[in-house]
């Protein structure tokens, strides 16, 4: 069965659409943690109902997570089972969002939760 130009239109419409519509927000995250290399998660929906969209190990103090597109986000750091949880944050297309997080034991602005919790 061969496909109609009606068709192949289509299908080329809805590829252009998508492109035209890619995700392009971005968060930079200056990091203040107790060591280089910590594995920092970025996580879209809320603790218990979340899945990881990029992982990415702590260098320098600075963290960036491009592309993403709209809906709620945030950050799992750490290296063990008990990691520290950034609250969530609301993110709209076609946006840049900048945070400053410290990370302490036993203080700053994050929580600790068990990594199979979120």
């Amino acid at each position: 069965m061969k496909p109609t130009l009606k068709t192949l239109m289509a299908i080329a419409l809805a590829c252009f659409a998508n492109a035209a519509f890619a995700c392009s927000t971005q968060w930079n995250i200056t990091l203040e943690t107790f060591g280089e290399g910590v594995l920092v998660e970025l996580r879209a929906g809320t603790p218990g109902n979340s899945r990881v969209v990029k992982s990415t190990p702590s260098t320098g103090g600075a963290v960036n997570f491009a592309a993403l597109c709209a809906g709620d986000y945030f950050l799992a750091i750490g290296n063990d089972e008990s990691v520290s949880v950034t609250p969530v944050r609301q993110f709209k297309d076609n946006a840049t969002y900048s945070s400053r997080i410290t990370v302490q034991r036993g203080s700053g602005n994050v929580s600790r939760k068990s990594r199979k919790s979120l």
